[in-house]
Protein backbone atom coordinates (compact mmCIF):
# COMPACT_ATOMS: atom_id res chain seq x y z
CA UNK A 1 0.00 0.00 0.00
CA UNK A 2 1.45 3.48 -0.76
CA UNK A 3 1.61 6.07 1.57
CA UNK A 4 -0.20 9.22 0.37
CA UNK A 5 1.83 12.21 1.12
CA UNK A 6 0.42 15.80 1.70
CA UNK A 7 2.19 18.73 1.47
CA UNK A 8 1.57 21.65 3.68
CA UNK A 9 0.99 25.06 2.31
CA UNK A 10 2.09 28.23 3.52
CA UNK A 11 -0.48 30.72 3.74
CA UNK A 12 0.26 34.03 2.00
CA UNK A 13 -0.04 36.73 4.52
CA UNK A 14 -2.70 39.48 3.09
CA UNK A 15 -1.36 42.73 1.60
CA UNK A 16 2.07 41.58 2.31
CA UNK A 17 4.52 42.09 -0.90
CA UNK A 18 7.90 40.14 -0.20
CA UNK A 19 10.89 42.42 -0.41
CA UNK A 20 13.84 41.89 -2.40
CA UNK A 21 17.28 42.04 -0.88
CA UNK A 22 17.97 45.16 -2.38
CA UNK A 23 15.10 46.85 -0.83
CA UNK A 24 16.65 45.41 2.58
CA UNK A 25 19.67 46.69 2.40
CA UNK A 26 18.64 49.93 1.67
CA UNK A 27 16.20 50.10 4.47
CA UNK A 28 18.74 49.05 6.59
CA UNK A 29 21.29 51.96 5.43
CA UNK A 30 18.53 54.68 5.53
CA UNK A 31 17.42 54.35 8.97
CA UNK A 32 21.11 55.02 10.61
CA UNK A 33 22.03 57.81 8.35
CA UNK A 34 18.84 59.43 9.85
CA UNK A 35 19.49 59.32 12.95
CA UNK A 36 23.42 60.14 13.23
CA UNK A 37 22.33 63.48 11.25
CA UNK A 38 19.80 64.02 14.07
CA UNK A 39 22.15 63.43 16.48
CA UNK A 40 24.58 66.08 14.93
CA UNK A 41 22.11 68.53 15.01
CA UNK A 42 21.32 68.12 18.66
CA UNK A 43 24.90 68.42 19.11
CA UNK A 44 25.06 71.66 17.42
CA UNK A 45 22.17 73.38 18.83
CA UNK A 46 23.58 72.09 22.37
CA UNK A 47 27.12 73.83 21.35
CA UNK A 48 25.49 77.01 20.85
CA UNK A 49 23.27 76.60 23.88
CA UNK A 50 25.90 76.50 26.02
CA UNK A 51 27.94 79.27 24.17
CA UNK A 52 25.46 81.08 24.40
CA UNK A 53 24.99 80.52 28.28
CA UNK A 54 28.95 81.44 28.42
CA UNK A 55 28.61 84.58 26.89
CA UNK A 56 25.59 85.50 28.97
CA UNK A 57 27.48 84.83 32.43
CA UNK A 58 30.71 86.68 30.51
CA UNK A 59 28.48 90.00 30.03
CA UNK A 60 27.01 89.61 33.56
CA UNK A 61 30.37 89.45 35.35
CA UNK A 62 31.49 92.18 32.97
CA UNK A 63 28.34 94.38 34.10
CA UNK A 64 28.63 93.62 37.76
CA UNK A 65 32.49 94.18 37.83
CA UNK A 66 31.86 97.46 35.93
CA UNK A 67 28.66 98.57 38.34
CA UNK A 68 31.00 97.98 41.71
CA UNK A 69 34.14 100.07 39.97
CA UNK A 70 31.93 102.85 39.28
CA UNK A 71 30.56 102.55 42.93
CA UNK A 72 33.80 102.73 44.77
CA UNK A 73 35.19 105.42 42.42
CA UNK A 74 32.05 107.53 43.33
CA UNK A 75 31.97 107.12 46.72
CA UNK A 76 35.99 107.28 47.04
CA UNK A 77 35.71 110.72 45.17
CA UNK A 78 32.97 112.00 47.63
CA UNK A 79 35.70 111.79 50.25
CA UNK A 80 39.33 111.39 48.42
CA UNK A 81 39.00 113.06 44.39
CA UNK A 82 37.32 114.66 41.73
CA UNK A 83 37.33 115.69 38.21
CA UNK A 84 36.83 119.26 37.27
CA UNK A 85 36.19 120.85 33.88
CA UNK A 86 38.24 124.28 33.13
CA UNK A 87 35.39 127.09 32.35
CA UNK A 88 36.58 129.79 30.55
CA UNK A 89 40.21 130.99 29.47
CA UNK A 90 40.96 133.07 33.27
CA UNK A 91 44.10 130.30 33.34
CA UNK A 92 45.39 130.67 30.06
CA UNK A 93 48.28 129.20 29.29
CA UNK A 94 48.34 127.06 32.02
CA UNK A 95 45.17 125.65 31.71
CA UNK A 96 42.38 126.00 29.19
CA UNK A 97 38.74 126.13 28.18
CA UNK A 98 37.25 122.05 28.51
CA UNK A 99 40.68 120.73 30.04
CA UNK A 100 40.02 117.87 32.76
CA UNK A 101 41.68 117.93 35.49
CA UNK A 102 42.31 115.76 38.89
CA UNK A 103 40.90 117.56 42.16
CA UNK A 104 42.82 116.00 45.81
CA UNK A 105 40.25 117.10 48.19
CA UNK A 106 43.13 115.60 51.26
CA UNK A 107 45.88 117.54 49.98
CA UNK A 108 47.35 120.55 52.34
CA UNK A 109 46.71 124.13 50.38
CA UNK A 110 50.23 125.96 49.33
CA UNK A 111 51.38 129.05 47.96
CA UNK A 112 51.11 128.35 44.09
CA UNK A 113 49.24 125.81 44.08
CA UNK A 114 46.34 125.51 41.81
CA UNK A 115 42.80 125.04 43.75
CA UNK A 116 39.29 124.39 43.16
CA UNK A 117 37.11 126.49 44.66
CA UNK A 118 33.31 127.83 45.26
CA UNK A 119 33.74 131.44 44.22
CA UNK A 120 32.07 133.81 47.14
CA UNK A 121 28.45 134.94 46.31
CA UNK A 122 27.96 132.42 43.60
CA UNK A 123 27.24 128.53 42.41
CA UNK A 124 30.03 128.55 40.01
CA UNK A 125 33.35 126.44 40.66
CA UNK A 126 36.49 127.55 39.06
CA UNK A 127 40.34 126.95 39.28
CA UNK A 128 42.38 129.45 40.51
CA UNK A 129 46.12 129.91 41.92
CA UNK A 130 46.60 130.03 45.44
CA UNK A 131 48.84 133.77 46.11
CA UNK A 132 48.14 135.04 49.75
CA UNK A 133 47.26 133.12 52.77
CA UNK A 134 46.26 133.10 55.97
CA UNK A 135 48.39 136.32 58.33
CA UNK A 136 50.14 137.72 55.18
CA UNK A 137 50.68 140.93 53.71
CA UNK A 138 50.16 141.27 50.22
CA UNK A 139 50.36 143.90 47.04
CA UNK A 140 51.42 143.80 43.70
CA UNK A 141 53.91 147.14 42.65
CA UNK A 142 54.83 147.85 38.79
CA UNK A 143 53.41 144.01 37.76
CA UNK A 144 55.80 142.41 40.72
CA UNK A 145 54.43 140.16 43.66
CA UNK A 146 55.50 141.40 47.33
CA UNK A 147 54.48 139.00 49.91
CA UNK A 148 55.20 139.79 53.82
CA UNK A 149 57.88 142.88 51.96
CA UNK A 150 59.25 140.13 50.45
CA UNK A 151 59.59 139.74 46.48
CA UNK A 152 58.03 136.84 44.97
CA UNK A 153 58.69 135.11 41.42
CA UNK A 154 56.06 133.92 39.62
CA UNK A 155 57.76 131.34 37.01
CA UNK A 156 54.11 129.70 35.98
CA UNK A 157 53.28 133.18 33.82
CA UNK A 158 57.20 135.01 33.21
CA UNK A 159 56.49 134.20 29.52
CA UNK A 160 53.11 135.53 29.05
CA UNK A 161 54.31 138.46 31.71
CA UNK A 162 57.25 139.30 29.29
CA UNK A 163 55.24 139.31 26.25
CA UNK A 164 53.04 141.79 27.65
CA UNK A 165 56.18 144.36 28.82
CA UNK A 166 57.83 143.81 25.87
CA UNK A 167 54.35 145.71 24.32
CA UNK A 168 54.42 148.25 27.11
CA UNK A 169 51.87 146.73 29.10
CA UNK A 170 51.49 145.87 32.78
CA UNK A 171 50.23 142.00 32.72
CA UNK A 172 49.02 142.21 36.35
CA UNK A 173 47.86 145.91 37.40
CA UNK A 174 48.88 147.15 41.04
CA UNK A 175 46.87 147.00 43.93
CA UNK A 176 47.32 146.36 47.39
CA UNK A 177 45.42 144.26 50.17
CA UNK A 178 44.20 147.09 51.75
CA UNK A 179 42.57 148.27 48.66
CA UNK A 180 41.17 145.22 48.15
CA UNK A 181 39.60 144.49 51.71
CA UNK A 182 40.08 146.94 53.77
CA UNK A 183 42.30 145.04 55.71
CA UNK A 184 46.63 145.04 56.23
CA UNK A 185 47.14 141.39 56.42
CA UNK A 186 44.79 138.67 55.60
CA UNK A 187 42.54 136.90 58.61
CA UNK A 188 42.29 133.34 59.52
CA UNK A 189 41.25 130.95 57.10
CA UNK A 190 41.23 133.01 53.79
CA UNK A 191 42.58 132.56 50.92
CA UNK A 192 43.45 135.36 48.17
CA UNK A 193 43.49 133.66 44.95
CA UNK A 194 44.47 135.00 41.14
CA UNK A 195 43.85 133.67 37.35
CA UNK A 196 46.90 132.60 35.94
CA UNK A 197 45.72 135.44 32.58
CA UNK A 198 46.06 138.24 35.13
CA UNK A 199 44.53 141.17 32.66
CA UNK A 200 41.26 139.09 31.49
CA UNK A 201 40.70 137.08 35.06
CA UNK A 202 37.68 137.40 37.20
CA UNK A 203 39.18 136.42 40.77
CA UNK A 204 39.83 137.83 44.05
CA UNK A 205 40.42 141.17 42.69
CA UNK A 206 36.73 141.36 42.26
CA UNK A 207 35.35 138.77 44.35
CA UNK A 208 37.88 139.58 47.46
CA UNK A 209 39.27 136.65 49.32
CA UNK A 210 38.39 132.84 49.40
CA UNK A 211 37.12 131.25 52.55
CA UNK A 212 39.17 127.66 53.55
CA UNK A 213 35.62 126.15 53.38
CA UNK A 214 34.94 127.07 49.82
CA UNK A 215 37.99 125.58 49.07
CA UNK A 216 37.41 121.84 47.31
CA UNK A 217 40.99 120.71 46.88
CA UNK A 218 43.79 121.33 44.27
CA UNK A 219 44.59 120.17 41.90
CA UNK A 220 47.13 117.69 40.93
CA UNK A 221 46.93 116.36 37.37
CA UNK A 222 45.16 117.30 33.76
CA UNK A 223 43.96 114.16 32.43
CA UNK A 224 41.91 115.70 29.23
CA UNK A 225 42.63 116.31 26.55
CA UNK A 226 45.23 113.27 26.39
CA UNK A 227 48.35 114.97 24.34
CA UNK A 228 48.49 117.79 27.35
CA UNK A 229 48.52 115.43 29.89
CA UNK A 230 50.51 117.11 33.09
CA UNK A 231 51.23 116.22 36.32
CA UNK A 232 51.34 120.13 38.64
Amino acid sequence: MEKATHKKRKKKQPNQRPTSNRQQKTIKKKTPMKTTKVLKKRKKINKKKRRLKKLNVLFLEIALTLFVTFGVVYILSLFTFSFARVEGYSMSDTLEDNDVVVVNKLAKIKRFDLVYIRVPNSKDKSIRRIIGRPGESLYYKNGQLFINEEEKEERFIAEYKNQFEKDGMMFTDDFTLKSLTGESRIPKDKYLVLGDNRPYATDSRYYQLVDEKEMIGTVEMRILPLHKLQKF
